[in-house]
């Protein structure tokens, strides 16, 4: 499936070889009036994992984030904005999710580390 114009767009089942993981929040009470959120794996599958290049406007952000990225997965898992996704060995947290091209067959989720 291409999406957009340009050839690096391409995302189909051969281009997913990175190994995902999707962890699911758990938020408890802590007594005290707050909370403990916790996460644990809800499965790992495999996706197509591509770092984007820095920008200022990520910097500019005045947030602990460092590092962005794109990866595309399969639609069929459960998955929202809370969780955290762990790939290369780095977890992180969830920008956004959008269905590519309303077609129900992958995610596109941008995160940032």
């Amino acid at each position: 499936m291409r999406i957009g114009s340009k050839k690096a767009n391409y995302v189909d089942a051969n281009t997913m070889y990175s190994e995902i993981g999707l962890y699911v929040p758990t938020i408890t009470a802590d007594g005290q009036g707050g909370y403990i959120t916790t996460y644990a794996l809800q499965e790992t599958v495999f996706g197509d994992f591509r770092p984007m290049d820095e920008n200022r406007a990520l910097l500019e952000l005045q947030l602990s984030f460092t590092r962005s990225a794109k990866v595309f997965i399969r639609y069929d898992v459960t998955i929202n904005n809370m969780y955290k996704i762990e790939a290369e060995g780095e977890m992180y947290t969830i920008h956004s999710i959008k269905d590519v091209e309303n077609q129900f067959r992958f995610y596109e989720i941008l995160m940032y580390h």
